[in-house]
């Protein structure tokens, strides 16, 4: 693959499949990957079980967590030309206005745009968006034990979030590729949707690809 992106960010709903698809990604094109590092978070499993009290810890530990990956991104990869990552800087901002309080996501918020200004932003945002139902599917298929009770609400909130903020973002070009929820790609299949997307031309803001049949 020859593409004019190189800083390449697949997002989604939490069980969309991002992870899978950077990985692949990462890999035909020979780029460097970053992976949510969602494991060290000692507080995750904590707030699946008690949000109120856990939402802000959580959401600290993950903005330093991506703030320390991506910045080691600002002087670019002299091995590799692409990057994928399957997250986006602005996921911190986008969780913590579901998850906290309105004085602790301000206080959140202040740090955030601090850090914000020196995060090297995507050439391009694949979001891979899954109807809730489905998603809801794949969580239990891939059997992590705290995000088995995760509520419908708040995965649709999660996705209203991500909706809302590609409206406003104009800075790089936001595909949304709305997938059916009747079917099942491969990741071959997947690959070569991406691939038609990443050798277009795309204006900066919200596009949309419909998959549905």
């Amino acid at each position: 693959m020859s593409i004019q992106y190189n800083n390449i960010s697949i997002e989604g709903n939490i069980g969309a499949g991002k992870t899978t698809i950077a990985k692949a990604l990462a890999k035909k094109l020979d780029g460097r990957l970053i992976l949510e590092s969602f494991e060290n978070n000692p507080f995750l499993e904590l707030f699946y079980h008690d949000q109120a009290r856990y939402a802000f810890q959580v959401e600290l530990f993950f903005l330093a967590e991506r703030y320390h990956q991506l910045s080691k991104n600002l002087l670019g990869d002299i091995f590799h030309t692409h990057t994928v990552s399957d997250y986006v800087f602005a996921k911190s901002a986008i969780f913590s206005g579901i998850n906290l309080q309105q004085s602790e996501h301000e206080l959140f918020l202040n740090l955030y745009r601090i850090m914000e200004r020196f995060m090297p932003k995507p050439d391009i945002l694949i979001y891979m968006h899954v109807e809730v139902n489905k998603v809801v599917e794949q969580i239990a298929q891939r059997g992590r034990s705290y995000e088995q009770n995760i509520p419908l609400e708040y995965l649709t909130n999660i996705e209203k979030a991500y909706i809302n903020y590609f409206k406003e973002e104009q800075r790089f070009p936001v595909i949304l590729i709305e997938e059916d929820p009747n079917s099942t790609r491969s990741i071959e299949q997947s690959l070569a949707v991406i691939e038609e997307i990443l050798n277009k031309d795309w204006p900066s803001g919200l596009s949309h690809l419909s998959l549905k049949t």
